[in-house]
Formats: C-alpha cells, sequence, structure tokens
C-alpha cells in the first residue's frame, strides 16, 4: 500500500526536468474583455469549493513529497511574457494560480492533481463566480459546482488496488511498434529559441455530430481516424503502423464515479499504413470495435495497479534525491507505452447559463501531433499541439479535415506558455 496522497507522486518526475514538466493550463475565452479585482474575489470564494486543489508541497523526513492544506490567497494576476512557476513564492507556493489578458482567463494547475476534467469543474465554479458579480445576475447553475456546496460523494476517492481485478492485459500492439516522432521531442527539447506551439480549430457541435452519427461512429473516434490520415501523410513509408492513443477516464469502471482524481489511461487503437484509404465507415467501426475492447473494468483495474505498483516502489526508496531518479523514467505518464498521436475528448460537458458569457475554451498540456478536445457554446474546441515549427503538420490535418468536407475555423499559432514547477529540495 503506498503512503502519501496518491497526487502528491507525479512530482517526483518534475523536479529536474529542463521544460515544464506535467502542467495543465486552460485557456478561456470570454466575451468581454476581464475585470482583474473581480476575477480575483471570484477565485477566492471558488477554491474553497477545491480544498484538494488548495495546497503546498513540503518534504517529509523520508524524503517524500507531503501537500499540505494552503490557507494562502490563491494568485490571480496579469498573464506574463514568461508564466510564473507552480509552487514557487510569486503564486505563494500553490500548484495552482490563474493570470488574464484582455478577453482571456488562463487556470494553471500541476497535472499531479488532476486531470483537464476535474480542473474544468472549477474552471466553472470560479467562472459561475465571476458572472455573478461581474454581470449582477445569477445564472442557470445546471452542471456547475456552486461555490459552497458540499463535496460530492466520493469525490476525492481513490481506488483500492488490492480490491480489484487481478487480470493481465495484452496491448493491441506490439510495445514501441508505433512510429514516435523522436526527432521533434530531441528538437523541441534542446532548441532555446522554439517555445511548444498550439492551433485552434474550432468545429460546430451539431454538424460533427451528424457527421459521426452518420459513418457510425463518435467525436472521439471520428477525430482519431482524421488525425490517422493527418499522420499517414507525413510519416516515412518505412513506419509500418500508426498508433492513436485516445484518453479514456476509467473512474466508473473502478468504482470513482464523482472523483476528481486523474483516472485516465490510453486505449491504443493500431493502423496499419494501408488503412489511411478504407472508408470513414470502415475505420470507424474499426476504431470503435478497438475502443470498445478495452474500455472494461479489467483493463482500467490493471492501469490502477501498474500505477500503484510504482507508488509503493518509490516508498521503498530512502531519499528524495532516489525517489526523484526512478521518476524519470515511472512516472505514470512516462511509462506507459507510446502511441503514435494522442486524442483526448471529455465528453460532453454542461456550462449551464455560463455560455452567453464564454466564447471558447482551450486545454493545453504536453504533447505533440496531439489534440484536446473541449465543448462549449455549440461548438467543439480543438487544440491542436506542436513541439516543433513549421506548417507540415497542421497543414496534413487541415486536409484530413477538408477531404471529409467537416466545416472548422482555425487560428495560431500561438505559444502555450506552459508554468514551470518549483519543488523544496530538503
Amino acid at each position: 500500500m503506498y503512503k502519501y496522497n496518491p497526487d502528491s507522486y507525479l512530482l517526483y518526475g518534475t523536479a529536474k526536468s529542463p521544460r515544464p514538466c506535467f502542467p495543465i493550463r486552460i485557456r478561456v475565452m470570454m466575451t468581454e474583455t476581464v475585470r482583474g479585482d473581480v476575477l480575483d474575489r471570484a477565485a477566492q470564494r471558488a477554491i474553497k469549493r477545491y480544498p484538494y486543489f488548495a495546497v503546498r508541497v513540503e518534504v517529509d523526513g523520508e524524503g517524500g513529497y507531503v501537500l499540505q492544506h494552503h490557507e494562502l490567497p490563491i494568485v490571480v494576476c496579469r498573464t506574463r511574457k514568461k508564466s510564473p512557476s507552480l509552487g514557487a513564492a510569486e503564486v505563494n507556493g500553490h500548484l495552482c494560480f490563474i493570470d488574464y489578458e484582455g478577453c482571456d482567463i488562463y487556470f494553471n494547475i500541476h497535472h499531479g492533481l488532476t486531470g483537464a476534467a476535474g480542473m474544468l469543474e472549477w474552471v466553472k465554479t470560479t467562472l459561475y463566480e465571476y458572472v455573478c458579480e461581474a454581470h449582477g445576475v445569477k445564472p442557470d447553475s445546471d452542471g456547475i459546482r456552486l461555490a459552497d456546496s458540499p463535496l460530492l460523494p466520493g469525490e476525492t476517492a481513490y481506488p483500492d488496488a488490492a480490491s480489484l481485478p487481478d487480470v493481465k492485459i495484452t496491448l493491441p500492439f506490439a510495445d514501441r511498434e508505433a512510429h514516435y516522432f523522436h526527432k521533434d521531442y530531441v528538437m523541441g527539447a534542446l532548441c532555446p529559441f522554439f517555445t511548444p506551439q498550439y492551433y485552434t480549430f474550432d468545429i460546430e457541435e451539431e454538424a460533427l455530430l451528424a457527421y459521426a452519427k452518420e459513418h457510425g461512429g463518435t467525436p472521439a473516434s471520428v477525430l482519431a481516424v482524421l488525425m490517422m490520415r493527418a499522420v499517414d501523410k507525413v510519416l516515412p513509408k518505412k513506419a509500418a503502423t500508426i498508433v492513436a492513443g485516445i484518453s479514456h477516464n476509467f473512474c466508473e469502471d473502478v468504482g470513482c464515479p464523482n472523483s476528481y482524481r486523474d483516472l485516465v489511461k490510453l486505449l491504443y487503437v493500431p493502423y496499419a499504413r494501408d488503412m489511411a484509404s478504407w472508408s470513414m465507415d470502415e475505420l470507424s467501426a474499426f476504431t470503435r470495435k478497438a475502443m470498445a475492447e478495452q474500455r472494461t473494468p479489467e483493463n482500467a483495474a490493471a492501469e490502477v495497479r501498474r500505477v500503484v505498483a510504482d507508488y509503493e516502489v518509490t516508498d521503498t526508496l530512502p531519499t528524495l534525491e532516489a525517489k526523484r531518479k526512478y521518476n524519470m523514467t515511472h512516472a505514470r505518464y512516462v511509462s506507459q507505452p507510446r502511441a503514435t498521436f494522442n486524442v483526448s475528448y471529455l465528453g460532453h460537458m454542461k456550462w449551464g447559463g455560463l455560455e452567453p458569457y464564454v466564447r471558447a475554451a482551450y486545454t493545453l498540456a504536453e504533447g505533440h501531433f496531439m489534440l484536446e478536445v473541449v465543448n462549449v457554446g455549440g461548438r467543439f474546441c480543438v487544440s491542436f499541439f506542436l513541439v516543433t515549427p513549421g506548417r507540415t503538420y497542421i497543414r496534413s490535418f487541415r486536409q484530413a479535415l477538408e477531404d471529409e468536407k467537416i466545416a472548422y475555423t482555425i487560428n495560431g499559432p500561438f505559444k502555450k506558455n506552459l508554468p514551470g514547477v518549483v519543488l523544496p529540495n530538503q
């Protein structure tokens, strides 16, 4: 059994990274210029609803990271050219903060505390408080956790690995079979003059849902197929297999449906190169079948056991330095098999009466040839990530959309401006 808060273990893998490691940044585009004083007050009220995010990091006598509840205010500041670091004094030691510029509000948090789904609940609560004060209204709160509402049953739950099925899972492809953009990642890490970028695509929700239904798919499966076709246009012919990694929140699979924790794993869909010429109906059926076969309680349990086993090893190591070294290669995101590209779709989200005040919302994280998808205001807000400059990859994805006559609006490139992380050494 692991010893510490499960949220703390991903921190060990960040301490010596030369680049930001495991941050999440959500960009919310409001319809009017943001009022910083109102946002600050809204943020202080909202964070009280999420005590598990209001934490600071300490190191105990065994070299373990301990998360302590933190009473200092959450920092709300203007957006800077370089973001402040999570955990730093300038953000009051918190692992989250908010910045804003013009009509944009940026929410920042460390991925160890939650994933995009859990983070968006905090985002919506904060925006609700902001809209109430800024506009003097009380919008519909359907789907929004109010600042004075109690925690949901099991909201802080984490699955007990020992009580879950112990079944060995076989991947649908040979590990390391997928083509991986090694050269791009090396160039991105070593080039001091390039900051990772993203583009935004807005696709009308009704249109994409109708297209997916017509071809027997879902938004996630259709986007995975489009990404596969985009990758096929740019990979060398010697790369025999393209593997999609489709994020799946398995909270319900392990009996924790209300948990804020980042209980997410990849569903792997391997495509042979000649499959790029298949019809969308055929590819959608293939993709959905591969996803369904892996979306099981047994598969979720295997992922929990894999992650918890690394937590338990970490606890046995005698120093903070040793724990850090181990987690540089065993943190839960870096030790899983690589996919050629990833697609993360959070599913339909309720924004209540916020939609007239929110134009769009985009999730920003580390990644390359990767999509993050949020729905708001009747559209899918898609973030397309790159770690190297150039327009080859973005052109290939646009061509894949246009080949299927899927209308979109594109903006970018933008710099992600992801925050770094500062942690105590002792």
